[in-house]
């Protein structure tokens, strides 16, 4: 006797390939021409300009490396986004281990770097670590402040 079968049930589902073991994966975009879409995903690596900074926020605060560099991220994320989208929150993760942050943008943040990504013949990647170590300097540490300013 020969069982009958749907179509559904006779197609295989294809299950999604584990890629977290790929490395030098940027930018994940929506399949649309470059300029056209929106990044869902960006992923940047630390740069000796960003660590140093960590290092040195770390330093004057007697903070954890770690916490440091996730504090100059939100810093610089958050500076970048405001200035864009006027957006106040930020979402991202950093591994402090390999040196990268992952960072989804706005769609208005989306927009201008692939605008500028247009413009230059670089990819978003590069463009938002190049904004990303523009700002980490912009926050300077607490002996920078002028003696007569309140304390934070």
């Amino acid at each position: 006797m020969r069982a009958l079968h749907s179509p559904r049930a006779r197609r295989q589902r294809s299950r999604r390939p584990d890629l977290s073991g790929l490395r030098g994966v940027r930018a994940v975009r929506t399949g649309v021409p470059r300029g056209r879409g929106l990044l869902l995903s960006l992923t940047i690596d630390l740069t000796e300009r960003f660590v140093a900074a960590a290092d040195e926020w770390a330093e004057a605060r007697l903070e954890e490396r770690e916490t440091a560099l996730e504090t100059k991220a939100e810093q610089a994320l958050l500076e970048i986004e405001y200035l864009v989208s006027g957006r106040t929150e930020v979402s991202f993760d950093v591994d402090a281990e390999a040196g990268r942050i992952d960072y989804a943008p706005s769609d208005e943040l989306s927009r201008l770097l692939s605008a500028q990504a247009d413009d230059t013949g670089l990819d978003e990647a590069t463009i938002l670590r190049l904004h990303v170590d523009l700002f980490v300097g912009a926050f300077p540490g607490d002996d920078d402040r002028p003696p007569n300013a309140p304390p934070v």
